[in-house]
């Protein structure tokens, strides 16, 4: 009786355990897909803007900027963000945007290895070759931008 009792004790335990999102791999995957779609989609609409970086008091010129906004112009649904800002170094960031949210970010400088942030519900699941002061760099500036684009469209 005891050994009934504890199996059925045992399958109403995993039976009613809290089921799990998708695994980190498979949301990475997913991920890498949609950006590869976005990436392929030569139907969005891009738009260019373009300036002078200037120091933290905003006196001296140090660099310039350009940005790429790519959206749908139908729906205005905002699809990649693709930031290059030059300095004594070249800077390349890409925002990729589904519905309207964050899912991935990739930022690349010449000979180190490229950082990346897998998003998923607004939460980090996943980072590459990113320490915590980037991320938070990197995700306040995805705010930005897509605060603009929404102002603008």
């Amino acid at each position: 009786m005891k050994n009934y009792l504890g199996l059925i004790l045992l399958l109403t335990v995993f039976s009613c355990g809290t089921k799990t999102n998708l695994s980190t791999d498979a949301a990475i995957a997913e991920t890498e897909k949609k950006v590869s779609k976005i990436d392929a989609n030569k139907d969005l609409k891009e738009t260019k803007t373009e300036g002078a970086l200037t120091d933290k008091e905003g006196f001296k010129d140090v660099g310039t900027f350009k940005y790429y906004v790519l959206f749908d112009e139908n729906s205005e649904e905002l699809s990649k963000i693709k930031n290059i800002e030059i300095t004594n170094k070249t800077i390349t960031e890409t925002y990729y945007f589904s519905d309207n949210k964050l899912f991935f970010i990739t930022s690349e400088l010449a000979n180190t290895p490229v950082k990346k942030i897998y998003i998923n519900n607004k939460r980090v699941i996943a980072k590459e070759h990113v320490n915590s002061e980037e991320e938070k760099l990197l995700l306040d500036k995805a705010n930005r931008f897509q605060k603009a684009f929404k102002k603008a469209h």
